[in-house]
């Protein structure tokens, strides 16, 4: 039982693991009364502590890190059960943001690929909900877009700077598009992560050079499935 708990401390998931449950609770803390400068201070000094220690790759996913404090300040306090589950998901990206950084996590790029869709869902509510400008929506897209193709494939940075630029104004178009019908900001905000899902597979296949008929076929039809699904369910709906 002791050589057990011995093998059990030394696994490098568990630390992160405390690490990420300290920093999911005081999400809670944070988010449970009214935000004032010494909590929000607080919180912040505490996310520093348990981001840069240890320093390896933190400057790496710092846009990440920066987006993923934006949305836990910005998004809406919510009652019930939906705010809990709310919370309880930024907990989830805090452990994923931190295993992807220090390199615990066994599927690093697979774990990456879901923080970034979910940081993409969190800033697009956000843009939906009327709390972000257009401008900083632009600004936190084209980073959060450039970390992840810096992230995914290896080109000119200069090349990486232009898809990104490019592929965040086609998400403000699609956004501005969306904004003009009369649905929830969670049903925006999803379709807006699903046409980037789809610009980021298109891209990366290329890069790779995977890219056919046969996964221009393939996404059009999951974009149209899963456009189906969003708009059938009745939580996410047309209002």
């Amino acid at each position: 039982m002791v050589e057990r708990l011995r093998l059990a401390l030394k696994n490098p998931v568990l630390p992160l693991a405390l690490k990420a449950g300290l920093l999911a609770l005081a999400v809670f803390w944070l988010r449970y009364w009214d935000l004032n400068f010494w909590r929000a201070s607080a919180f912040v000094l505490l996310f520093l502590y348990l981001y840069l220690n240890p320093k390896t790759n933190s400057a790496k996913f710092i846009i990440s890190s920066i987006i993923w404090l934006g949305v836990v300040f910005q998004a809406p306090n919510l009652d019930g059960l939906l705010g809990f589950y709310l919370d309880l998901m930024l907990g989830v990206l805090a452990f994923t943001l931190l295993g992807v950084k220090n390199l615990i996590l066994i599927r690093r790029q697979g774990a990456y690929y879901f923080l970034h869709l979910l940081l993409v869902v969190g800033v697009a509510s956000l843009f939906f909900l009327g709390s972000l400008s257009q401008i900083i929506f632009f600004v936190a897209l084209f980073f959060l877009i450039r970390e992840f193709y810096i992230f995914s494939i290896r080109q000119d940075l200069e090349l990486i700077n232009l898809i990104a630029a490019a592929e965040s104004m086609l998400l403000i178009e699609a956004a501005w598009v969306i904004s003009f019908f009369p649905t929830s900001f969670l049903v925006g905000a999803s379709f807006l992560v699903l046409t980037t899902f789809i610009l980021h597979d298109v891209l990366l296949n290329h890069f790779k050079g995977t890219f056919s008929k046969q996964l221009i076929m393939r996404d059009l039809g999951l974009f149209v499935v899963l456009i189906g699904l969003i708009l059938l369910m009745p939580v996410w709906g047309f209002q």
